[in-house]
């Protein structure tokens, strides 16, 4: 049997943000990261919530999340005791903020309404059940129905101010959370109709918000598509891309939109090696109007060189040589054990992992 689940109610469209105004609220915490709070987004956002609404604002949040980061947060979600807690940015501010509700309600709290905002169009954690946080150089991928937020607020204005590489980072992380949706082993026709709407406007609308930050029509799409994407890969599960990213982000600390960009090539390919493992992306090709795997193969590496991104994880700069090949092995471990990997729709080993890091660094 399968199930289809979606627990966030959306709010979408333009003006969505005055949703704020209806809410039912009198103690508002906002988890957010530093640069929103100084910059003044966090304001503009609480200027909408209910007059006398006391708000706490929690702006600690750094990217891949820590534990330490979350449990902090846990305590002060006890002290402040909200009555509606709002994640206030990209997908690390969401992912922290689930985190924290869900260790508070293993400590007793009871849980208050939880709100998502999100600023970036990438990760869709506003819709999902999937949370990352890191535990010393390991991303820990926590999966749990408790983690999806009671509702999700897409409002394209707070994306305008991303610029252009974290346009790209996150939005070849929507095309990622899609396509591995779309040939995962629990794939349903439910998730390929919302994986492939996703891709068709990730494919179109983001080289026009890259190039032009103002294009508020194709920032609101892509925003949407995010969304779906989300709930897409919340009932289909992902595949290795993320599990390979996932190790990689934690050891060596690099944006994981890049990463899943840069890997993706890779990982399409090792798949379409075995013609079993090949027809859903022929498939997928087709409903997106191309001929064939191999097509949609070269529009995923025209779209990244478009975007800038870099075809292997050498050309980074970042990730000593000397490093990445000392901890291979133990990053193709993690990812083998990673919560990403059994929904992939190729059984792979250790070694295969191993052997796709060596590629996506070498070229």
């Amino acid at each position: 049997m399968n199930e289809f689940y979606l627990k966030a109610k959306l709010f979408f469209g333009p003006q969505a943000v005055e949703h704020l105004g209806s809410l039912k609220c009198s103690n508002v915490l906002v988890v957010t990261d530093g640069f929103l709070q100084e910059s003044g987004m966090v304001n503009k956002m609480t200027q909408y919530l209910p007059a006398g609404a006391h708000v706490t604002v929690y702006s600690n949040v750094k990217p891949d999340p820590s534990q330490e980061l979350v449990d902090a947060g846990v305590e002060m979600i006890f002290d402040v005791k909200p009555d509606l807690v709002i994640a206030f940015g990209g997908g690390s501010c969401i992912d922290a903020t689930k985190a924290i509700l869900y260790f508070a309600g293993e400590k007793g709290m009871e849980r208050p309404y939880f709100l998502a905002i999100p600023t970036t169009a990438g990760t869709g954690s506003e819709v999902t059940n999937f949370a990352v946080i890191t535990r010393g150089t390991t991303k820990v991928a926590l999966i749990d129905d408790a983690l999806a937020p009671d509702g999700a607020l897409l409002d394209a204005s707070f994306t305008r101010s991303v610029p252009p590489k974290i346009t790209a980072d996150t939005g070849m992380d929507v095309l990622t959370h899609a396509l591995e949706a779309y040939v995962s082993n629990k794939a349903t026709t439910f998730t390929d109709a919302m994986a492939v709407k996703a891709l068709r406007i990730v494919f179109e609308d983001l080289p026009v918000v890259f190039h032009d930050g103002d294009a508020m029509r194709a920032r609101g799409r892509m925003a949407e598509a995010s969304c779906v994407a989300g709930i897409a890969f919340t009932n289909a599960g992902l595949g290795i891309n993320h599990s390979l990213a996932h190790a990689l982000g934690g050891r060596f600390h690099v944006a994981h939109g890049r990463l899943n960009a840069i890997l993706l090539p890779y990982v399409m390919r090792f798949h379409m090696a075995e013609a079993k493992y090949r027809e859903p992306y022929d498939r997928l090709a087709h409903e997106l109007g191309m001929a064939d795997a191999d097509e949609l193969l070269q529009r995923v590496i025209d779209l990244r060189h478009e975007l800038g991104i870099e075809n292997t994880l050498a050309d980074l700069g970042t990730i000593d040589p000397a490093a990445f090949e000392e901890h291979v092995g133990d990053m193709a471990e993690a990812a083998s054990h990673d919560r990403c990997t059994p929904t992939n729709p190729r059984p792979v080993s250790k070694q295969d992992l191993v052997n796709l890091y060596r590629d996506a660094y070498n070229g």
